[in-house]
């Protein structure tokens, strides 16, 4: 796979690899997230994240906690921080679509109310992807790193190709898919470091 320059992040030639539509589990979660869906769908699937996002304090996140930060942003979600498990094995399959966590994905489908809709998988979304990534952001404050958490991203260009982007210079990604929990993730590493 060939790498290119950060730059492709904010260019609308650069799409995301979309998944299939499905109907339960892992692939449902990926077919109803903005992770994987590329234009107006992503657009509105963008604003639900953001609104949900922007309904939970950052500065409560602070605060010394143990355990693993998923669970920390769980408790400030609304659920209890037993999720951790389901969140982790759905991250685990989140870019592939491995289907041995479509029950993790319909446990946790359940916790926020049952519905297979875009406000539940929103929620999932956030959850999955905070898990690792944060818990790496985490561990790399600890050892004094300022790595990204995630090395890099792909895209699929205007010639179908798909392309390999570096985050060095972006670690929380950069255009119209930059991260929109970065006060929230820096907020968790505080909690966890304090």
């Amino acid at each position: 796979m060939r790498t290119v320059s950060a730059g492709v992040l904010s260019d609308p030639a650069y799409l995301v690899p979309e998944a299939p539509a499905a109907e339960e589990g892992i692939g449902w979660l990926r077919s109803a997230v903005s992770r994987f869906s590329n234009g107006d769908v992503h657009a509105r699937r963008r604003a639900v994240v953001e609104g949900l996002i922007a309904g939970v304090d950052p500065d409560p996140l602070r605060a010394p906690y143990a355990g693993h930060p998923v669970g920390r942003l769980a408790l400030a979600m609304g659920v209890t921080a037993d999720v951790v498990q389901d969140v982790r094995a759905v991250a685990a399959a989140y870019q592939t679509g491995d289907a041995a966590a479509d029950g993790a994905v319909e446990r946790l489908v359940a916790v926020f109310g049952g519905a297979h809709d875009e406000r539940t998988a929103a929620r999932i979304q956030v959850l999955v992807q905070a898990c690792d990534a944060t818990a790496a952001l985490v561990e790399l404050a600890r050892a004094g790193r300022h790595d990204p958490p995630v090395a890099a991203t792909r895209r699929v260009g205007p010639d179908g190709e798909t392309v390999l982007v570096p985050l060095d210079a972006h670690p929380f990604g950069a255009g119209p898919r930059a991260c929109p929990g970065r006060a929230h993730a820096l907020a968790l590493v505080e909690g966890a470091l304090a």
